[in-house]
């Protein structure tokens, strides 16, 4: 179910679109509500001229608009833009608007990579597949150019495989986790890449995967108890049960050796 948001204030003829999220804002309560949800989202391309001119044409707020004019003209910080838009509107408290403050800070404080991992994170969790997967391929990008561990990088084509599942896009979903294996040698990554040999009936290509690991007998046993029917009544749900099985993984960071757990919107990995 949605949330009913309750505005009192002006409400705009044209709404302010954010294409990553594809969400259209219709008030400043709107605005302030979208920026304490989705607080790892932002980034310095949400300080633009196109949301100062909304600001000031839509919302008549020429103050704030020249004050966040202001601030992307001196190349401020992106904590004091979104802080300038909170205090303006008051929708949240100010124990919030501190909260939300800080914790852009500490974006700002990491590397544009910790950065990507978090925000493809935070696409997963609100079911951005697309989103996700161009962010996790801009990661394995610069994880080719970068001493990046093994480990990580395969855990980055983990990810990548659970966003192209969560499509049904098996084929490919497969590709990416025997990637990930090749990498982490983790046996979720195998896992699910022989889930997706099962979600697309493809028994052929179960057993060669199965061949080239070296896969128990009775692991094979196993994972056939999940076997798909190929009832066309119950293809879908066969697949839907087979998909709560790809989980991604927590990717450790390779700098300060914490984790960052990715999103699990499925089924939460323990």
């Amino acid at each position: 179910m949605g949330e009913l948001l309750l505005c009192h204030e002006t409400i705009a003829a044209l709404p302010y679109y954010i294409e990553e999220t594809g969400i259209n804002i219709y008030s400043m309560e709107e605005l302030s509500y979208y920026i304490s949800g989705n607080v790892y989202l932002l980034d310095h391309s949400f300080m633009c001229e196109s949301l100062c001119t909304w600001v000031e044409k839509q919302m008549h707020r020429v103050e704030l608009a020249q004050k966040l004019r202001e601030n992307i003209r001196t190349e401020g910080k992106l904590s004091d833009f979104v802080f300038a838009i909170l205090q303006d509107t008051a929708y949240c408290t100010m124990k919030e608007m501190q909260e939300i403050v800080f914790a852009v800070r500490q974006m700002e404080q990491k590397s544009d990579f910790e950065c990507d991992k978090i925000r493809a994170d935070q696409l997963m969790e609100k079911e951005k597949y697309l989103a996700a997967i161009y962010r996790y391929k801009h990661l394995l990008d610069e994880a080719d150019t970068k001493e990046t561990g093994e480990v990580l990088r395969g855990n980055i084509w983990h990810n990548l495989g659970t966003a192209y599942a969560r499509l049904f896009l098996f084929e490919e979903a497969g590709r990416c986790f025997e990637k990930a294996y090749a990498f982490n040698k983790q046996k979720e990554s195998l896992r699910e890449c022989l889930m997706c040999c099962r979600c697309r009936h493809d028994e052929d290509a179960f057993a060669e995967i199965a061949k080239k690991y070296q896969v128990e007998e009775r692991k094979q046993q196993k994972r056939n108890s999940c076997k798909i029917t190929k009832s066309s009544t119950f293809a879908n749900q066969s697949k839907l049960k087979c998909i709560r099985f790809v989980l991604p993984l927590k990717l450790r960071n390779h700098q300060t050796q914490k984790h960052i757990c990715f999103a699990k919107p499925l089924r939460f990995k323990k």
